[in-house]
């Protein structure tokens, strides 16, 4: 019998993307390396200058007809419901025509399946807006539904802002209530990490910011940083363990990658403690008891100082989850009706004009939102410049079939059906250069949105093929 060799077994092999360095509190996101699946050259850019991703996200649909252009390119005439974007209209793409058909309450497969789920509108329009999937219909705790465009491009940014891939944001908190057979969970959530799991929403903006900056004192006098800079070690020094442990299982080339990355952390040490005014600074925390209104100027203020410190690069927010709109007035009074039940324009023009004023204010939050992010720097041009921001929803709420985007756009009592067809949505931001921008790009053959999805992912180098049910490429018309 020969004798049992000595020498350790290799247990080298593939590291998973999600390797980092821990200790004492310390966390340190590695390269990628050999012993990590492949990247290529789109996302090498995306180490050092990141493209961000904004999913907002308004209840009830928007109505058309006087948001949507009458010609299409990057001359159309600015229209009374887009009137907030005109100061960075250069900024917004326009886009009509795109559709979300696994929304509806009848779709067919790709394959030729038939799924007929009648009414609920509203649950598929939250629910499938960052989806493109189809729901299944349960009021119980049997939910299905799919992985959504956020959490896609979170998974993959966590190679580069593993401690929070992303923010799940809304304004309000509390029940958002079931539709038709659809479990309220449904209604209550865009952002899902799986089949099964809607991620939590955070709706305060001063927890979200203690999440982002924990540990950060704005109050800490030059002394004080001082003698605590000197106090303080190498971040490397708490990760030794982990660093020894890792060398172990990484071939010559890796390792020999690794030991440049931690230099580079070492001189990038040395040069913060010489150079304090490198370190993001994100001022003071929001306070804790906020209205609706300061809480979503709180939650822009905190998505901007999120990107602006490259602390996460991938948000999703609900802007509002319906209810009366009683500090809008349309005819000289207040708003006061329930949203959802005036989106079926059953009281013709009147309802019409309560819904375009909620609409026109929807659209100067994403204008504001949009502009706060224009005018903070970012490599060389602004956080929006190097970002992509959609707003809207999964619902068209004009009222009557697709036909032409831009076609009739007359305002149309819809009863108890909406349509998932010719969405209103804006985009925001170039994404540094995946985007050109300023235009208002109409879609004629009811192109998928997940398409959209597709082209958003691709510009943070996350080069997938597919989303969704339909979504096969990069949307065309954009570059």
């Amino acid at each position: 019998m020969s004798k049992k060799s000595s020498k350790p077994r290799s247990t080298r092999g593939r590291l998973s993307r999600r390797v980092f360095l821990g200790g004492a509190g310390a966390a340190i996101a590695l390269p990628y390396l050999e012993a990590m699946s492949p990247m290529g050259r789109a996302a090498r850019a995306q180490m050092d200058s990141p493209t961000r991703l904004v999913f907002v996200h308004v209840s009830n649909g928007m109505i058309r007809t006087r948001m949507t252009p009458t010609t299409a390119g990057a001359g159309y005439a600015m229209t009374p419901l887009l009137a907030p974007i005109e100061p960075i209209r250069d900024m917004v793409t326009v886009l009509s025509g795109l559709s979300n058909k696994p929304g509806g309450g009848y779709y067919v497969y790709p394959d030729g399946t038939e799924s007929n789920d009648g009414p609920g509108d509203h649950a598929r329009d939250t629910g499938t807006y960052l989806t493109a999937r189809r729901l299944y219909k349960t009021d119980g705790s049997d939910i299905r539904n799919g992985i959504s465009v956020d959490q896609v491009a979170a998974n993959y940014q966590r190679a580069f802002t593993p401690i929070i891939p992303s923010l799940v944001l809304a304004t309000r908190p509390g029940s958002y209530g079931g539709d038709s057979g659809y479990a309220p969970i449904y209604k209550a959530n865009i952002s899902w990490a799986d089949e099964t799991t809607p991620v939590a929403k955070e709706v305060s903006p001063r927890a979200v910011f203690e999440r982002l900056f924990a540990g950060f004192d704005p109050g800490e006098t030059e002394a004080q940083r001082n003698r605590r800079q000197a106090l303080e070690t190498s971040v490397l020094d708490s990760c030794l363990d982990d660093l020894r442990s890792l060398q172990t299982q990484l071939g010559a080339r890796d390792r020999v990658k690794l030991d440049g990355y931690l230099s580079g952390i070492r001189q990038l040490e040395a040069r913060l403690v010489e150079e304090p005014g490198h370190v993001c600074d994100p001022g003071t925390a929001p306070p804790a008891d906020v209205n609706f209104f300061q809480t979503i100027d709180h939650m822009f203020e905190v998505i901007k100082l999120a990107f602006e410190c490259d602390r996460t690069r991938v948000v999703s927010l609900i802007l509002d989850k319906g209810g009366t709109y009683d500090f809008l007035s349309a005819g000289g009074s207040p708003i006061s009706q329930d949203h959802h039940q005036m989106t079926h324009l059953e009281a013709g023009n009147a309802d019409v004009a309560k819904v375009e004023a909620i609409n026109a204010w929807q659209i100067q939050q994403f204008a504001d939102l949009c502009t706060r992010l224009n005018e903070t720097s970012d490599d060389g041009g602004s956080l929006l410049d190097n970002s992509l921001v959609l707003f809207g929803g999964g619902l068209d709420g004009t009222g009557h079939g697709s036909g032409d985007p831009l076609g009739d756009l007359t305002p149309r009592q819809s009863g108890p059906v909406h349509r998932h067809t010719n969405l209103p949505l804006l985009l925001g931001g170039k994404g540094r250069g995946a985007v050109r921008s300023g235009r208002h790009v109409v879609y004629e053959r009811q192109e998928p949105v997940a398409d959209l999805y597709v082209k958003m992912l691709h510009a943070t180098g996350h080069m997938v093929d597919t989303f969704g049910i339909e979504g096969t490429q990069p949307l065309d018309g954009l570059d």
